[in-house]
């Protein structure tokens, strides 16, 4: 999937103008939540970075500056990074050949020879009701249905496309093959799939202001297709992309670099992603200022945490709903998803009041807005199963429930990710830590050459190694990992075990396997710090503070002229580009800079001042 990018409305990474205090510990630095009231009628509450465990930075000396996020939506550009470390760019609208080499060379056989091969696959019988059909193109309901295998099959098709004018439409049905008129020269048009490289139809795809999976939603709805990841289509013809480029462009959708692949994309079939952002109305520091900062983050990188868009963003963050299924406390799992919460819309609050009042599921149902898709999940199944609360939040989706759980997962790692840097710096690996080796007693997957649903092997795995004193002159700080909790974690064997035993006692949780508290979660490694690839910066002055200041995929193969620099225009802004991997976050890179608060709610109100 290449060139995604964000709206400002829908701001899922931000920033904002409070600079963090990173010399206080978590136990300390915990602030409540801050409600600001607007208007009379509506509430924002904010949220913090140290309410999700994000406290520290890797050079704790850089200034920070005021600046504005996701002002526009070409603001925010992401482009995918596929297996090959390959940046994926829209560079061509142009739909694929769905001629095999050789077949321009094939000549346009006569009617006779055509009958003399349609009677050698399909007999004499049909071959004249063919020519009979053939030959009265006026009826265009006419349809034609014969008995046939699946070589014989392949051999017509490749007969009456190859070699036959006019053109006519064959499907093949239950052992038939039915052949009509075509009612439009691209949706029924013939791809023979084997010779052109596979059943799957791969495209790259530029998004503005939908989500991956609403994009996902939109193509199938439209090609009738089942996309197993982003932009690899089962099964769907090149002709049916064009019939419908114009609707997918309305929904902000566009498609390019069309190819046949023999495999599909799953998620995790990628190798990172490209960042382009604009920083706009860059105040607090000089440019030389900013230079220094954004050489150190280049230099020395930042903390790998999990940003704040993992937590949700209403005043129930979803790590402390994991943390209640982890407990297998589901009555307060429930009441966290279904009990009123602050700052939200008039319509949700009362029905989140009604159910507190009364848990009368069937009644809060009729009044729920119909967005709240787990709280309508919980309701069903209360409105037919009453105090049942295990099994009402076990009913939930596996996704939803995983995002529960893994934002916990998420919090304790980031919690102890902070302490660790007041403790013992970012400078150096400790005896005891993580690293990730290769995974020497690896059993071969013998089946993966055939699974055409994905390109990367799923027991290509590495494991944690711990580090004694020996080792620390062969592995950097880049290299170190911490675990996030499962049941099948390796802890490190020094001081931070016992920071992941302290801050989940404090949940009242056990790390001890046979505690069995992480039914389900194995436990994962992520890399305490990470380090931007393909790093470089540049400097734009500007007057209207709506002026586009990036231009997308698409602007460039329209031809639309490159923003210009303002010789002394009003305001400042900061253009940057980076390369990150697979699970990181632009807004914890951008924050080890900016020195301001990461989430949607701090970064909503911010304007040009």
């Amino acid at each position: 999937m290449g060139n995604l990018f964000s709206k400002s409305s829908q701001r899922t990474e931000s920033g904002n103008k409070r600079a963090l205090e990173s010399d206080d510990s978590f136990d300390n630095a915990i602030k409540k939540k801050r409600i600001e009231t607007e208007n009379d009628e509506e509430t924002i509450v904010k949220i913090a970075e140290t309410d999700v465990g994000i406290i520290a930075f890797v050079n704790p000396n850089l200034k920070g500056f005021h600046s504005i996020l996701k002002y526009r939506a070409e603001d925010f550009l992401v482009n995918e990074v596929d297996m090959d470390k390959n940046i994926v760019h829209i560079t061509s609208f142009e739909l694929p050949n769905t001629k095999v080499d050789g077949d321009e060379k094939m000549d346009i056989y006569s009617a006779e020879v055509i009958d003399q091969e349609v009677t050698k696959l399909l007999g004499a019988d049909f071959a004249k009701q063919f020519r009979a059909f053939v030959d009265h193109p006026e009826k265009a309901d006419a349809v034609l249905k014969v008995p046939a295998d699946k070589d014989t099959r392949v051999l017509f098709y490749r007969l009456v496309n190859g070699h036959m004018e006019p053109k006519v439409y064959c499907q093949g049905r239950e052992g038939h093959i039915i052949i009509k008129w075509p009612s439009d020269p691209y949706a029924e048009e013939y791809v023979d799939w084997s010779r052109l490289g596979g059943h799957f139809l791969q495209a790259n795809m530029q998004k503005i202001g939908v989500d991956t999976m609403n994009a996902i939603n939109i193509i199938a709805t439209k090609t009738g297709a089942i996309t197993t990841q982003t932009l690899t289509m089962k099964g769907v013809k090149p002709g049916r992309i064009a019939l419908i480029q114009e609707e997918l462009n309305k929904s902000g959708l566009y498609l390019g670099d069309f190819k046949f692949v023999q495999n599909g994309l799953t998620l995790g079939d990628l190798g990172g992603n490209h960042f382009t952002i604009v920083l706009r109305d860059v105040q607090g520091a000089t440019e030389v200022e900013l230079e220094d900062s954004l050489q150190s983050l280049k230099d020395n990188g930042f903390l790998n945490y999990f940003g704040m868009q993992r937590f949700g963003t209403s005043s129930v963050l979803t790590h402390t709903i994991g943390r209640a299924i982890i407990k297998k406390d589901f009555e307060e799992a429930s009441n966290l998803i279904l009990n009123p919460r602050e700052g939200e819309r008039e319509d949700y609050h009362t029905a989140r009041t009604l159910w507190a009042e009364t848990h009368d599921a069937k009644d809060v149902l009729a009044i729920l807005p119909k967005r709240a898709f787990p709280e309508r999940k919980l309701l069903q199944f209360y409105s037919k199963n009453p105090d049942q609360h295990a099994k009402a939040v076990k009913s939930l989706p596996r996704n939803m429930l995983s995002l529960y759980l893994h934002a916990y997962q998420s919090y304790i790692w980031n919690r102890v990710v902070s302490e660790r840097v007041k403790l013992f710096g970012t400078d150096k690996p400790m005896v005891g830590d993580l690293v990730l080796v290769d995974n020497e007693t690896k059993k071969v997957n013998r089946s993966f050459k055939n699974n055409n649903a994905g390109r990367r092997d799923p027991t290509d795995r590495k494991v944690p190694k711990v580090l004694t004193e020996k080792d620390l002159d062969k592995y950097s700080i880049e290299d170190v990992v911490y675990p996030l909790p499962g049941k099948s974690t390796v802890y490190p064997e020094n001081e931070i075990k016992e920071l992941y035993r302290k801050f989940m006692a404090e949940d009242g949780i056990s790390m001890e396997k046979r505690d069995n508290q992480f039914e389900g979660l194995k436990g994962d490694y992520r890399a305490m710090l990470s380090k931007p690839e393909h790093m470089n910066w540049t400097f734009i002055r500007y007057n209207d503070p709506t002026e586009k200041l990036c231009n997308t995929d698409v602007d460039k193969l329209e031809n639309k002229p490159e923003p210009v620099d303002v010789l002394d225009g009003k305001y400042l802004a900061l253009r940057v580009e980076f390369t990150l991997g697979t699970s990181q976050y632009a807004t914890m890179a951008l924050r080890e800079i900016m020195r301001t608060e990461t989430s949607s709610q701090a970064q909503s109100n911010l304007s040009h001042r």
